[in-house]
């Protein structure tokens, strides 16, 4: 792996080193490797994709269910301060702050988002052309399915 996926690796596993077993190497079309896992969620969750982790073009990419963000590498006195966010994302989700919310026409997605939970999503402005909301959160606690 490079050498940004390697100290995002430490930095992921020392935070949750029972993912040591999750983690994988893929090879990106450069032929770059860089580290993937994915956390399964508990079954309310009620996701089509768990936690996913990847540092592919040398960032960090979190997803869960429909909704992914990257995290820059950020660096500064020798830490990856994108990492670090990732990592705040991450247990923000695990904790349920955080939940995810997408918006679909029928069966087709139109985009996704994140909020904090204890205040409600922001509808999309870059689109109307939506249907359905579907909210996911970790353990299921926030989910919902909203016709719109």
């Amino acid at each position: 792996m490079n050498e940004f996926s390697l100290a995002t690796a430490e930095e992921i596993l020392a935070a949750f080193p029972e993912w040591r077993t999750l983690t994988r190497t893929e090879e990106a079309d450069d032929g770059d490797t860089f580290l993937a896992l994915e956390v399964v969620p508990p079954l309310e969750a009620n996701v089509e994709h768990g936690l996913v982790i990847d540092t592919s073009n040398g960032e960090v990419t979190v997803g869960f269910d429909h909704y992914h963000s990257h995290f820059e590498q950020w660096v500064g006195d020798g830490e990856h301060f994108g990492t670090q966010a990732a990592l705040q994302f991450v247990k923000q989700i695990l904790e349920e702050r955080v939940a995810v919310v997408s918006w679909w026409h029928n069966e087709e997605w139109r985009g996704s988002s994140q909020f904090e939970v204890g205040s409600p999503p922001q509808e999309p402005t870059w689109s109307t052309d939506y249907n359905r909301v579907r909210v996911r959160s970790w353990k299921g606690t926030f989910n919902a399915d909203v016709g719109a």
